[in-house]
């Protein structure tokens, strides 16, 4: 696992956490979670986050169940990667500060929310080569202007000197959103939108970088796309799970 510890932090990783203080100072953010003052994640906000590391989780896809097997799902059908983690519930501050970072222009959340998959990181024996923030189509990026999933994982790359590979995964069509679509609707939507380039990722293990996860199917098709392009190993790290009823302790996988 490549990973420098708080004492050794990579010069570019404290230059960019450096960076954002620096406009934080100029301009005094507000919390995404709670519009506190002062913080762009507050400690409140943070107390109030579900995490998801202390749960027993289906190894495979990381749904939360009672014992900490794999779940139905991906014993009929494993997954083209080896595993997907999250690093807390999509709901409440956490929900409405993803929302503020995809869709209101709120940058700094990808720095303060990238530090969680940071930290999450050290947890992981994940032996991985590459970074790969999951894309979006050419005309959702040029309607938003960056895309959050490259915002979530570039402090992930800088932490650990993994390279971002940001062009190694193409979106080829644009896709319908999948807020409001059914498990089997989304993986429809999805099926066939990415194509990966196989001279970036033949014979490596990836990491994919994605911002929520709630059906998987987004993660899937991607790592389908992986696959099909030679990738040796595909692990998926995001920052929430949504679709989870309740506590996630209620789910049996």
């Amino acid at each position: 696992m490549t990973f420098v510890g708080q004492a050794k932090r990579p010069p570019r990783y404290v230059i960019h956490q450096l960076l954002w203080q620096a406009a934080d100072w100029l301009y005094p953010p507000v919390c995404g979670g709670c519009d506190a003052p002062g913080e762009r994640w507050c400690a409140k906000c943070q107390e109030q986050t579900v995490l998801l590391e202390n749960m027993a989780i289906c190894p495979h896809c990381g749904v939360p169940n009672h014992g900490g097997e794999i779940c139905t799902d991906c014993a009929a059908q494993p997954p083209p990667y080896t595993a997907l983690r999250s690093w807390a519930v999509y709901a409440g501050a956490l929900r409405k500060a993803i929302h503020r970072l995809k869709y209101q222009g709120d940058l700094g959340l990808g720095e303060a929310l990238g530090a969680k998959l940071v930290a999450m990181w050290q947890s992981l024996d994940w032996q991985v080569e590459m970074i790969i923030p999951i894309p979006l189509s050419a005309q959702r990026k040029r309607e938003r202007g960056y895309n959050q999933s490259s915002l979530l994982a570039r402090p992930l790359s800088l932490a650990t000197r993994l390279p971002l590979c940001a062009l190694a995964l193409r979106r080829t069509r644009d896709t319908a959103s999948q807020v409001k679509l059914t498990g089997s609707e989304r993986r429809q939507n999805v099926r066939g939108a990415f194509t990966a380039d196989a001279r970036q990722v033949a014979g490596r293990a990836v990491l994919l970088i994605d911002d929520v996860a709630t059906t998987g199917a987004t993660m899937l098709a991607a790592g389908e796309a992986l696959q099909a392009a030679g990738a040796h190993n595909i692990y998926a790290l995001t920052l929430a799970r949504a679709g989870l009823t309740n506590h996630p302790d209620s789910l049996t996988g």
